[in-house]
C-alpha cells in the first residue's frame, strides 16, 4: 500500500498529507493564480462559501423562519451567519448611498421635522430647544445608524421570548431570528432607496408597511409554524414593544450623552 508523503502546511507548516491542513484548513493543493481562479476566489468570498449568501437570501425570502431554524438546529454551513448577515446587508445599503451622492438623512425621515409635529407652533424659546433637541438626536443617529439600528434586534429578540414564553426558543435563538429577519428587511430599504436615488420620490410608508407585514408573517412562523389570528395579533405585539422599548432607549442614550457632552464639553 503507498503511503501519501507528508509535507508542511503553506500556512501555518503542520505536517499534513490532505487536501486541508487538520489544524488551520488551509487548502494544500493550491495552483498558480490565474484570471479565472483569482474572480472564482472573489464571488467564493463576496457570496459565502458554496454560495451561502445568496442561499441565505433566497431562503429568508421564501421561508425566513425555516433558514432560523435551521441555523439553531446547527445546520450552519449552508448559511452567512445571522450577525454577518445583517451588517453585510447594512454594509449594502451604506454603500448604494455613500456612491449614490446622497446622504442618510436624505433618505430616512427627519428628526426636527418629527419634533415639529409633535410641539405647537408658537414661536417660544421652549419651542426652539426642542427643535434644536430634534437636529442634535438627528445627527446622532444618522452618524451612528449602522450601530444604533442593530440595537433593535435584541429588543426583538427579547419580547419574542416573552410574548411567545410557551415556545422552544430561548432568548438567544429568539435573536438569532431577528438578526436574520431584520437583516433581510433592511433590503426592502435597499430597493426604497435606488427607487428614491432614480425618481426623487421617497417610498419609505410603503417600505415600513411591508417591513412590518414581513416582521409579523416571520414572528408568527418561527414561533409557532402557522398564521393564525392569534399569532399574527402577537407578532405586532411583539414588533410594537420592541420598537417602542428600542426608541425610549436610544432616545433616554443620546439625551445622556448631550447632557453629559454639555456638561464637560
Amino acid at each position: 500500500m503507498q503511503t501519501v508523503p507528508m509535507k508542511s502546511c503553506i500556512q501555518c507548516g503542520e505536517p499534513t498529507s490532505d487536501n486541508y491542513c487538520s489544524k488551520c484548513g488551509q487548502k494544500q493543493n493550491i495552483q498558480r493564480l490565474t484570471l479565472s481562479s483569482f474572480f472564482s476566489d472573489f464571488f467564493s468570498r463576496v457570496y459565502g462559501l458554496d454560495g451561502a449568501f445568496p442561499r441565505t437570501v433566497i431562503g429568508l425570502t421564501k421561508n425566513p423562519a425555516l433558514v432560523a431554524q435551521e441555523y439553531i438546529k446547527g445546520i450552519r454551513g449552508k448559511y452567512v451567519g445571522p450577525v454577518g448577515y445583517y451588517f453585510l446587508i447594512f454594509a449594502i445599503l451604506l454603500l448604494l448611498i455613500e456612491i449614490s451622492g446622497y446622504e442618510v438623512a436624505d433618505y430616512f425621515p427627519k428628526t426636527e421635522e418629527i419634533s415639529d409635529s409633535i410641539i405647537d407652533e408658537t414661536g417660544t424659546t421652549k419651542n426652539s430647544e426642542a427643535k434644536a433637541l430634534g437636529r442634535i438626536i438627528k445627527s446622532k443617529i444618522y452618524s451612528n445608524l449602522q450601530y444604533i439600528a442593530v440595537l433593535m434586534v435584541p429588543f426583538l429578540g427579547i419580547w419574542g421570548s416573552i410574548w411567545f414564553k410557551k415556545s422552544k426558543f430561548n432568548v438567544l435563538e429568539s435573536t438569532v431570528f431577528a438578526f436574520f429577519i431584520l437583516g433581510q428587511a433592511i433590503i426592502f430599504n435597499i430597493i426604497g432607496f435606488l427607487f428614491f436615488a432614480l425618481s426623487g420620490y421617497k417610498s419609505l410608508s410603503i417600505v415600513n408597511a411591508v417591513a412590518i407585514i414581513y416582521y409579523t408573517v416571520c414572528i408568527s412562523l418561527f414561533y409557532t409554524e402557522s398564521i393564525t389570528f392569534k399569532s399574527i395579533l402577537k407578532a405586532l405585539v411583539v414588533y410594537g414593544s420592541a420598537f417602542i422599548s428600542f426608541m425610549i432607549f436610544t432616545t433616554a442614550v443620546i439625551v445622556l450623552i448631550i447632557i453629559f457632552q454639555r456638561s464637560f464639553g
